[in-house]
């Protein structure tokens, strides 16, 4: 831990008192400072504005006491360097006394937020603070949250116009620590009467110390203490507020030249406790929080405005705690009063060495002219006081204390039923109830947990289970169908429908984020635990999960996606964990999420999942805007295994491990899916469709043929017949494209058999080989084929001797073609006689006719005369011309 009290030792040396000083805890790596930055623009003044600074009459908003012709001095400036925080100075002025600003900003989405009204920081260093010769008049500093934009407008209703009129945007700069502090540097001290609160330090919040040019002064001794409000947003998380002690900081130190933040400690309303001025929270050391009477006192200031907003109960409980414990170091009753002396100043309402009788512990408005701390401050502060005397009667019984003062707390808990007991590990305190129990720690505060939740925190370990202690107490949930408690690390929720149920961490502040219960998640219905193999954590919802991975981050799954993610195997299916959130397409027609291994899209096509080299492929292809358009079908193994496969409006993709990943789609992939696809002849695709080389038809390859569009139509080629087209040089050989798709040899099934037309002939898969038909393929079809009286080829057409003609021979006979005799069939004896006479080059030369039936059988006639066959005496009869 780092030193509590900078500067103790010439404290000490200078009052002659000997104060208990805090010890520290182990010691960790020191914080590192965080750079800030403010972007100043001048604005002039009403007679003299700056370039880019308008004067018009009357306020955007109506503003008491401001006619429609007062002037108001204007600036708007937008598309600046993101800012959080913003404040108007001027030169300083006694005489201005009655200014005040409206202020607007416009977001990072281009938005404009309401008007705010900002009225003079009434806080300041006094009449003889050291940094007196450069301080500036403003207004109190408006906590905005990142804005690059901002509208202005100040009117002074009454006294001097402001001159030298300056706007400043300040940036907090970012700290990776905002949103986890830990716990705070500053801690008990030893030996002392009562604890001190924990307080987070300058360190923690990121103070630049190279800002702070206010050496610090002391006074004599502690008398009082006063209560301020920073009149600033309520509207702050709990990771923001170092962000914003770093703007007041700087807003405070530099843009008004008061050398360093104004308040000794400031409070949020989460109750938690920030050191402010440089100096020593033990010490004397004088702030710049109440114009004539900084010294002396103890300057603690609400984060908020609490003159429009109630404060909470934790934040008066931690004011009254900083307050008990700095009055048990200087013996000061927290009901008593005490005489301080003014030393004047702009706000002050009493003149320099005006002697007032004030309570020890009063606010801002009862020596300035201010509304601080607020009406609903102001209205606490009896409370205050009385709960720092019991906490001074009793330092060491905060959970009685509670219970004590707490009649609402006292109506849920019931009576006690144990006397309170340290906790298990030292480190807190508690008290068992009729009806549950109240917890207190250093860093918590205490609160009472009840009924199911208790029970079920109980039996987790209380506050050494994985949620630690409550931090805050049970309370119903917002549509008062459950109830819930905080906890240092996540949340205990209950309700009818979902049971009781405990979120944790990143998991809980997703769920916060998108709405609690009220979201579209619902209730928890699980809780907060570690996925199987131990690599992740998760929790059930009534409308989906939550899961969070060291390499993902926080992620959010619901409705069909998360049913289909589910469906797959959940992370231990194809698609592993969720890698973003459920967004919408660019089309917005659809949704989808991706996972580490594809992704899930729920569209007009149905959900359904894509992973791997399929998913990858169809993102290259233009994902749903591109030929493809949405997925129709999860990914699944291809036939035979060795592949995957999903199917699109628009076609298929198909991935094989040697195959590569192709589309299927069109014409082409119709005639795919009719020969089975994937699980049909063709095998998978090995290229995508392509134009052939004359650019006069498209294709596509498979592992085991191709398809064809061209202008015979869209066909099929497969195995043995696709190869021997090829040799022949494909469409640009003498077959030309296929005509048909290949079908069956007669009494076979598939294709291992098979025939096929193209333009220029027919090639013929039979067990014996692969043939190729041209001028003989039109009449052995007319034949019948391989049905007819040829039977199949065995062999391919061949030219004849000398070259004047073609033939090819089957099991049946043979065809001949010749450019003067035409194409003709030879069969049986005929053919048997004449082959035995010398063929073409006998003197019966080519055939002119094919079979013709006699009364006895069949002739046939040839160019030189005619053989004919007798059918019951099975001779054959030669005729020559």
């Amino acid at each position: 831990m780092r030193r509590l009290l900078a500067g103790s030792v010439a404290f000490v040396a200078m009052t002659g008192l000997l104060l208990v000083l805090p010890v520290h805890a182990d010691t960790g790596p020191e914080a590192v400072p965080v750079e800030t930055s403010a972007e100043e623009l001048a604005m002039g003044s009403v007679t003299a504005p700056a370039p880019g600074a308008d004067v018009r009459e009357g306020a955007t908003d109506p503003v008491s006491g401001v006619t429609a012709t007062t002037p108001v001095l204007t600036l708007q400036e937008t598309g600046v360097e993101e800012f959080s925080l913003v404040g108007v100075t001027w030169r300083h002025d006694p005489a201005v006394t009655d200014t005040l600003v409206q202020v607007r900003v416009q977001d990072q989405d281009g938005s404009w937020g309401a008007w705010t009204e900002v009225g003079r920081e009434d806080a300041e260093p006094g009449a003889r603070s050291p940094a007196s010769d450069e301080v500036r008049q403003g207004t109190a500093p408006l906590w905005t949250g990142p804005s690059t934009g901002v509208e202005v407008g100040l009117v002074t209703r009454s006294g001097a116009q402001p001159t030298d009129v300056q706007l400043d945007l300040v940036d907090p700069g970012e700290s990776d620590a905002d949103d986890s502090l830990g716990t705070p540097d500053i801690q008990d001290t030893a030996d002392a009467a009562m604890a001190m609160p924990d307080v987070y330090s300058r360190a923690q919040w990121g103070a630049d110390e190279r800002l702070r040019t206010w050496r610090p002064q002391y006074a004599a001794t502690l008398k009082a203490a006063t209560l301020h409000h920073t009149a600033d947003s309520n509207a702050y998380s709990a990771d923001q507020v170092p962000g914003i002690m770093r703007s007041i900081y700087r807003y405070h130190a530099v843009s008004l030249g008061w050398g360093d933040i104004g308040y000794n400690v400031v409070v949020d309303k989460y109750g938690r406790l920030w050191e402010g001025r440089s100096g020593g929270l033990a010490s004397t050391v004088m702030g710049a929080h109440a114009g004539g009477f900084n010294t002396s006192t103890f300057g603690v200031s609400m984060l908020g405005n609490y003159d429009v907003a109630a404060t909470t109960d934790a934040m008066v409980q931690s004011v009254a705690a900083i307050i008990a414990w700095k009055f048990d170091l200087y013996g000061i009753d927290p009901r008593g009063t005490t005489t301080l002396t003014s030393s004047g100043g702009g706000t002050s309402r009493y003149a320099s060495g005006a002697r007032v009788t004030l309570p020890t512990v009063f606010g801002h408005r009862d020596v300035g002219s201010t509304a601080c701390p607020g009406r609903y401050g102001y209205a606490r502060l009896g409370e205050i006081r009385d709960r720092a005397g019991r906490m001074l009667a009793a330092a060491a019984s905060p959970v009685t204390e509670r219970y004590d003062a707490d009649p609402f707390a006292r109506s849920q808990l019931g009576p006690p039923t144990t006397a309170e007991f340290p906790t298990g590990g030292g480190d807190g305190r508690f008290r068992f109830y009729v009806n549950g129990g109240m917890y207190w720690s250093p860093a918590t505060g205490v609160h009472f947990v009840l009924g199911d939740l208790y029970t079920r925190w109980a039996a987790l370990g209380w506050e050494r289970s994985p949620l630690g202690f409550p931090t805050s107490d049970t309370a119903p949930t917002g549509g008062g169908d459950g109830r819930y408690n905080l906890f240092q690390r996540g949340a205990l929720y209950t309700s009818p429908s979902s049971g009781t149920h405990y979120v944790l961490g990143a998991i809980h502040q997703r769920w916060v984020q998108l709405g609690w219960e009220h979201g579209f998640l619902g209730y928890p219905t699980g809780d907060t635990l570690p996925t199987r193999n131990g690599d992740a954590r998760w929790s059930a919802f009534q409308g989906g999960a939550v899961y969070e991975t060291p390499r993902n981050g926080v992620r959010v799954l619901s409705g069909r996606i998360h049913a289909a993610w589910a469906a797959s195997g959940w992370e231990h299916g194809p698609l592993g964990y969720p890698v973003t959130d459920a967004l919408p397409t660019s089309g917005r027609d659809a949704t989808y999420q991706l996972f580490e291994r594809g992704a899930v899209y729920a569209s007009r096509a149905g959900v359904h999942h894509l992973t791997g080299d399929l998913h990858r492929r169809w993102a290259q292809l233009g994902y749903e805007h591109g030929s493809l358009g949405y997925p129709t079908s999860d990914d699944r193994p291809a036939a035979g295994g060795t592949g995957r496969t999903a199917t699109f409006e628009g076609g298929a993709l198909y991935a094989g491990p040697t195959t590569g990943v192709h589309a299927v789609q069109g014409p082409i992939g119709a005639a795919y899916d009719a020969t089975g696809g994937d699980a049909g002849p063709l095998g998978l695709p090995t290229s995508d469709a392509v134009p052939t080389g004359g650019r006069d038809a498209t294709y596509q390859l498979f592992e085991h043929g191709a398809v064809y569009a061209s202008r015979t139509g869209v066909h099929v080629m497969v195995g043995d017949v696709h190869r021997r087209w090829v040799e022949l040089g494909w469409e640009h050989g003498p077959l030309g494209y296929p005509t048909a798709d290949p079908r069956p040899l007669a009494g076979t099934t598939g294709l291992a058999a098979q025939v096929q037309t193209f333009e220029g002939g027919t090639v013929v898969r039979t067990t014996a080989g692969t043939h190729v038909l041209r001028r003989t393929a039109a009449l052995w079809g007319s034949l019948g084929a391989e049905g007819g009286t040829l039977g199949v080829p065995t062999g391919d057409e061949l030219p004849t001797r000398d070259g004047d003609g073609r033939y090819a021979l089957f099991a049946g006979g043979a065809v001949y073609w010749s450019p003067a005799t035409g194409t003709h069939e030879l069969v049986g004896p005929v053919h048997q006689r004449w082959v035995e006479l010398g063929w073409e080059h006998g003197r019966l030369g080519y055939p002119v006719t094919g079979s013709v039936p006699t009364a006895t059988g069949w002739r046939t006639d040839f160019q030189g005369g005619s053989i004919g066959y007798d059918t019951t005496t099975r001779q054959t009869t030669v005729t020559y011309r």
